[in-house]
């Protein structure tokens, strides 16, 4: 009796003991998984931090003055004349204007130029399968037709084996029987090519007629190209003018800081004019790329 109960002590001790390490080592799991989750937590929050600290500078453009670069100008504007306080009042708007109109501009021109990429990509892809399913029947036709006729033409092989042979051994009667099976067979092969011959015609010209159609699309496409080149060579100015707007730029600061009113308004006046040449170019490219806009178009009409 004695050693039952102790048995059944030691069991329960080895039970509690088990369970314990069961719940620690769900403990530790929990722990683990947490520490997992914090982490990748922690990762994300900063890869977004910084794709937030890179995507502004990044995008950052434009023709807007610096926060010290206007506290400067407002300061120029308190120590100049009437006259030249009036016209660095209107630089700066202007400025303003031309960032504004700027800011439209890209967005319009990104729009376009997206459109174009799709509406050229869409109209490729119906060049790929114009009329595919016009000459896939007819293709088909002319397969199946073949297909149909094999055993009359392995008939008519057959046949006049069989009247070489006759002619051969010089059996007269084998060879008239068998030339009068060859002769009938004879006509209905003529006139099962020419069947063939009609409708493998019929597939050529639908080949022909697909082929002088993809063909006219594209060359009226290729009309782009000249328009491409004139927009690559627009960006390229576009590019050198806002180099020299950042350079302006860098001037302006160091200008602004004497406060001389003259000299900051010749600044100013040179940011806006730089401005005003990057905004007429962006507007250039936006005509340029209606051009292409109306090619496309037009090119796709002629698909039918």
């Amino acid at each position: 009796m004695i050693k039952e109960k102790e048995c059944s002590r030691q069991k329960e001790q080895v039970s509690g003991l088990l369970e314990r390490n069961s719940n620690k080592t769900r403990d530790r799991k929990s722990r683990l998984l947490s520490i997992c989750k914090k982490g990748v937590i922690s990762l994300f929050a900063a890869s977004l931090l910084m794709t937030m600290t890179v995507m502004p500078s990044v995008e950052a453009a434009g023709f807007e003055l610096s926060i010290t670069g206007k506290k400067m100008l407002a300061q120029t504007k308190t120590l100049s004349t009437t006259s030249i306080a009036q016209a660095l009042t209107k630089q700066e708007a202007n400025l303003v204007s031309l960032q504004q109109k700027d800011t439209s501009l890209s967005q319009q021109t990104s729009a376009i130029y997206y459109e174009n990429k799709e509406a050229e990509a869409r109209l490729r892809t119906r060049l790929k399968q114009h009329q595919a399913d016009k000459i896939a029947t007819l293709n088909q036709d002319v397969t199946s037709t073949k297909k149909r006729y094999e055993p009359l033409f392995t008939l008519y092989s057959s046949l006049t084996k069989e009247l070489a042979l006759a002619r051969k051994i010089k059996n007269k009667e084998l060879t008239a029987a068998v030339k009068a099976q060859v002769d009938t067979t004879k006509v209905a092969v003529i006139l099962a090519k020419e069947d063939i011959r009609r409708k493998q015609d019929k597939l050529s010209a639908a080949k022909k007629t697909r082929d002088e159609a993809v063909k006219k699309v594209k060359n009226s496409l290729a009309q782009q190209d000249p328009v491409k080149v004139q927009i690559k060579s627009t960006k390229s100015n576009m590019s050198a003018a806002k180099k020299r707007f950042t350079a302006e730029m860098k001037n302006f600061n160091v200008i602004v800081k004497k406060k001389e009113g003259a000299e900051v308004l010749a600044s100013l006046t040179k940011l806006a004019t730089i401005a005003g040449e990057i905004v007429a170019q962006k507007e250039s490219i936006i005509n340029l790329e209606m051009k292409v806009k109306q090619i496309i178009a037009g090119a796709g009409k002629q698909l039918i």
